[in-house]
């Protein structure tokens, strides 16, 4: 039965995907942040879900495309090009970094040249068709319900005693194959980002009953990265907060909850998190910085010797041997991981887009805080508040954490982007540039 029902929902969104490519698009950063079929495999077995949700998706954005119907300053701005840049240096890598093509590669480079290619391709589509306030509003809607869902999801394996859902007591994710879940401090970062969203939306709602409700979740949150035991998603939680409270004009209320969440960590923190927690900036040690900073390090010599391609992409671990005497690891940190697999070039790229994304945000608020008052600006100033505080987090843990191929990265990305110039847009006296896109798409 329930197999039959997913069936029916799959026919009903692929041919809605094909007319309405932006449902598509939401539909699949569903499947893709959420994974239902990571948590009912039983129910997904071999049906490719977000295959069959993806590229029904990518078709209707073509054929609207095709058609005249869309409004290219979504893609020709200076995000899409810094992105289309480091994806020139990843391929780059690919076909000329000199570990790619060994036998004894622990990685298939292929395997990753092809994900990346589908993760820019859709990325594309999406930026074209998140286009509008409505659009903007369910795309934001899905990080908030993913997030809310998985909060109880791992809070529920800790109530009722599902050890089996921890590795040396720390909470896994959904973690069927494929998942981006699988490893505790990518499942931690989920809450990182996703906390903010729900805290914002919190700050809009007009019903108190519901805002309430909102930020009654927020400790389980708290508790949720807690059972992860990542001390990366701990600093990007600390982080987010923290620079919620300098950013915000009543710092009442941030500066409550960061006090609750330092009493809530002594209650509710758990031996393995505050064992973890106190060896973050110690050297000596299994539980230590040691195995980063050495990973560190010999990421750097890569890029010393091959500045231009790096060693390949998915090549660390086959051309670490070279430059350490340390266990098969991988780089446990974005920026090393982009330098040493491919290139200067990459990692500037990734900080140009950190500082572009930040930059944008401010921009925005400058803009709205300039505009007349009313809803729709009220509803935008907050979503653009979401997006900079969840990416700020996100980029913080990204410097003890590998995240290139992370789906929420992307996801923060294309509503950024989407934001940005719908706002700019609509306040700039240029006429070309207006915000209506994708007439009688949706």
């Amino acid at each position: 039965m329930g197999k039959l029902f997913l069936i029916i929902i799959i026919g009903v969104t692929v041919v809605t995907a094909v007319a309405r490519p932006w449902i598509g698009i939401v539909s699949y950063y569903m499947l893709a942040l959420l994974g239902p079929q990571y948590i009912w495999p039983w129910v997904f077995e071999e049906i490719r879900v977000s295959l069959f949700v993806a590229v029904s998706a990518v078709v209707g954005a073509i054929i609207t495309l095709l058609k005249g119907r869309c409004d290219l300053s979504f893609m020709n701005n200076r995000q899409n090009k810094i992105l289309l840049m480091l994806f020139s240096f990843v391929l780059l890598s690919y076909f000329a970094g000199a570990y790619v093509n060994l036998e004894h590669a622990l990685y298939d480079p292929s395997r990753l040249i092809g994900m990346s290619s589908k993760i820019i391709l859709f990325y594309l589509c999406a930026v074209l068709m998140i286009n509008d306030i409505v659009k903007i509003k369910c795309f934001y809607l899905v990080l908030v319900a993913t997030t809310i869902f998985l909060i109880f999801w791992a809070n529920i394996q800790y109530l009722s005693q599902n050890w089996n859902q921890f590795n040396g007591g720390r909470l896994m994710g959904p973690h069927a194959q494929g998942s981006i879940y699988g490893d505790e401090n990518a499942f931690g970062m989920l809450f990182v980002t996703g906390l903010p969203f729900i805290y914002f939306l919190g700050t809009r709602v007009r019903e108190k009953w519901l805002r309430y409700a909102l930020w009654a979740v927020l400790p389980l949150g708290c508790h949720a990265v807690f059972l992860t035991g990542s001390r990366g998603a701990l600093l990007g939680m600390g982080s987010t907060i923290l620079i919620n409270v300098l950013r915000s004009k009543n710092r009442l209320l941030p500066l409550t909850f960061l006090l609750v969440l330092a009493l809530f960590f002594q209650w509710q923190g758990g031996s393995v998190m505050k064992t973890r927690s106190s060896t973050i900036a110690s050297y000596e040690g299994e539980s230590s910085a040691e195995s980063r900073l050495t990973a560190w390090t010999a990421g750097l010599k890569m890029v010393r010797d091959h500045p231009l391609t790096g060693v390949g992409i998915g090549s660390f671990m086959t051309a670490l041997p070279n430059y350490s005497d340390a266990k098969p690891l991988i780089a446990h940190n974005t920026l090393v991981q982009y330098l040493a697999e491919s290139g200067l070039g990459a990692g500037l790229c990734y900080l140009l887009l950190a500082f572009n994304y930040l930059k944008n945000s401010f921009a925005v608020q400058k803009r709205l805080a300039d505009a007349p008052p009313d809803r729709t600006n009220a509803e935008l100033s907050t979503i653009a508040n979401a997006c900079s505080t969840s990416f700020f987090g996100l980029f913080v843990c990204s410097m003890f954490l590998t995240l290139n191929y992370y789906e929420i990265y992307f996801y923060l990305l294309i509503l950024g982007n989407s934001v940005t110039t719908v706002v700019m847009s609509a306040y700039d006296p240029k006429p070309e540039l207006s915000t209506a896109s994708c007439v009688g798409e949706g």
